[in-house]
């Protein structure tokens, strides 16, 4: 018996709110998933028949998913493929009929074709597969196939890759004559560094790799979290700021394959990526290409790996800043880490610290249109409107040539200029501002 009516009113009339009732809510369901990695989400679906129903039956729950972690999406053969004919992978005997990317993308492919089966692989938008073995022929049918839904693709750092293949699947999707609403990728993150790990890999038994004793799993969330917490609290102290916008100097530092440059040209506002093609004078897609002198060796195109602000001299650049709030999403440079809460370019491309920020604008240039023009020590350029690298091709007016023999036509003797272009950058460092210590810094970093 209930010893007054109050009581009953506690009891019955204002019930504790469940797990299941608050995930029940569509908004707190869609900020939280993203949290969980995909074997926390799977878990939470097996406890009863309500949470499966919601977790398989409600728009989103998988749309962001991360791979990064989990234990078998991980390719760690080492040494000799072939040991005395026994070689296991995945429980599995590998024979000689296997191809090259059934080896490299077998653990990627056999989870991919698991939650295909499950029917959660069309509800994936935002697909994170950092530092794991992916091949081309895997990125070609994520990128082609309609059974995908992906948007924004992330394999930064990643081991097996054909990006030569790659960038002609590219090629191939954006090409004049796709078919309409293809494809459906918008951003690919391949050039930058893969994102550092916030919490340990998961087994399939939900205890991470690395524990010991018998330390209980919820622990180990928790100490996942509070790591999770301070790195981010470390990073957000750090002066550094994000690439491109607030990070100026060396962006992309990994070698490139030529086709990149490419690709990027021919993707361009149709597929957005954590780096540009650079517009340098130099180059034919640049508004200012042929205002300037152009050495004979220089490139068609090229891939930007250096961030700048506007020239030392005029503030400006002769091919326009790249002006966040002025320039569309999907021809901005993707920030990283991808965004959780959504799948689009428009926050893709964003950056945290707001559009309206002063450090909005830069200029993304190659190393070749850099040469003898910028400071590595204190990341200072100028133009070529206001400065002419010493040994630079020029042209020849007629107040520069006297005619010494105009019969025999042979010879001209050049009329040197009076006052000689002040030398700004020698060996990767402004001259002389720059002091010992910045420019040995420099020459670490010295473009080549």
């Amino acid at each position: 018996m209930l010893p007054d009516v109050q009581d009953a009113y506690t009891l019955y009339g204002n019930p504790a709110t469940t797990l299941l009732s608050l995930l029940s809510n569509p908004l707190i369901l869609a900020h939280t998933a993203p949290h969980l990695s995909a074997y926390d989400r799977l878990i939470l679906a097996s406890t009863s028949r309500a949470f499966r129903e919601l977790i398989k039956h409600t728009s989103g729950v998988f749309r962001h998913l991360d791979l990064t972690q989990v234990r078998g999406a991980q390719f760690d053969i080492d040494g000799n493929i072939d040991r005395g004919g026994q070689v296991w992978r995945n429980n599995a005997q590998l024979d000689e009929n296997l191809t090259e990317d059934d080896f490299y993308s077998g653990p990627l492919r056999g989870i991919l074709s698991n939650i295909r089966r499950q029917n959660i692989l069309q509800d994936v938008q935002t697909l994170v597969l950092d530092g794991l073995s992916v091949t081309a022929e895997l990125c070609h049918e994520i990128i082609l196939d309609p059974a995908h839904s992906v948007r924004l693709l992330s394999i930064r750092g990643v081991k097996n890759l054909n990006e030569r293949k790659l960038c002609a699947s590219l090629q191939y999707a954006c090409r004049p004559s796709r078919p309409e609403g293809t494809p459906r990728l918008k951003g690919l993150y391949v050039f930058g560094a893969k994102d550092a790990p916030l919490l340990p890999i998961i087994t399939a038994s939900g205890v991470s790799s690395g524990a010991v004793g018998t330390a209980s799993q919820g622990a180990q969330i928790g100490a996942g979290w509070n790591a999770k917490s301070k790195q981010a609290l470390t990073s957000s102290l750090r002066s550094e700021g994000e690439d491109w916008y607030q990070k100026k100097g060396r962006i992309i530092a990994r070698p490139l394959v030529e086709e990149w440059a490419n690709a990027l040209v021919d993707c361009h506002g149709i597929i957005a990526f954590d780096g540009l093609a650079c517009l340098g004078p130099h180059h034919m897609n640049s508004p200012a290409y042929a205002k300037v002198r152009i050495p004979p060796t220089a490139r068609h195109w090229a891939v930007a790996t250096v961030a700048l602000g506007g020239c030392a001299g005029c503030g400006a650049a002769p091919e326009g800043m790249t002006i966040h709030t002025g320039t569309p999403a999907i021809q901005r440079p993707l920030l990283s880490p991808p965004p959780l809460l959504t799948s689009s370019i428009k926050a893709a491309t964003t950056p945290h610290s707001g559009p309206e920020a002063p450090w909005s604008s830069f200029v993304a240039r190659c190393t070749d249109c850099l040469r003898e023009r910028y400071c590595a020590g204190c990341d200072k350029w100028w133009c070529e409107e206001c400065y002419q690298a010493p040994g630079a091709v020029t042209e020849l007016t007629d107040s520069d040539v006297i005619v010494v023999d105009a019969e025999g036509g042979a010879w001209v003797q050049h009329q040197e200029h009076e006052i000689l272009p002040k030398v700004k950058v020698r060996n990767g460092a402004c001259f002389p501002d720059c002091t010992m210590s910045e420019v040995m810094d420099a020459q670490r970093v010295l473009l080549r």
